[in-house]
């Protein structure tokens, strides 16, 4: 299982060729997640101004299976911030990944590699 992080996304929609090939394979897959704050990082982005851009971006995350915050992914994640000094969004990310027992694919290897109880990769 997979969780995919919210730069991989932002690849493929600025057309990103590695992250298109690494989504081409993602969804030959049936165990890949996504995090509602991922979704949520997303919209906020200046390109869904346009209601074409994002009906297409929420057509695209429409493929893959979203992780909603939870209180035992909100409790984790308020312990891994303290922990590790996370950003909340990103804390929220791995608590969802370590919850589902997933993956977290991201480019932002730095970002969580201090966190021993989650497993990360980069796609690329």
């Amino acid at each position: 299982m997979i969780l995919i992080d919210t730069n991989i996304f932002i690849d493929h929609l600025r057309n990103y060729q590695p992250a298109i090939e690494f989504f081409k394979s993602a969804s030959k897959r049936d165990d890949v997640l996504f995090s509602a704050i991922t979704e949520a990082e997303l919209l906020a982005g200046s390109a869904n101004n346009e209601q074409k851009k994002r009906e297409i971006l929420l057509q695209f995350l429409s493929y893959w299976r979203k992780i909603h915050v939870t209180n035992p992914i909100a409790v984790l994640a308020g312990d891994l911030s303290r922990e590790y000094k996370l950003l909340i969004p990103d804390a929220i990310i791995a608590a969802s990944a370590i919850i589902n027992k997933a993956e977290l694919v991201t480019r932002n290897i730095n970002d969580f590699k201090h966190v021993k109880e989650l497993k990360v990769s980069s796609p690329y």
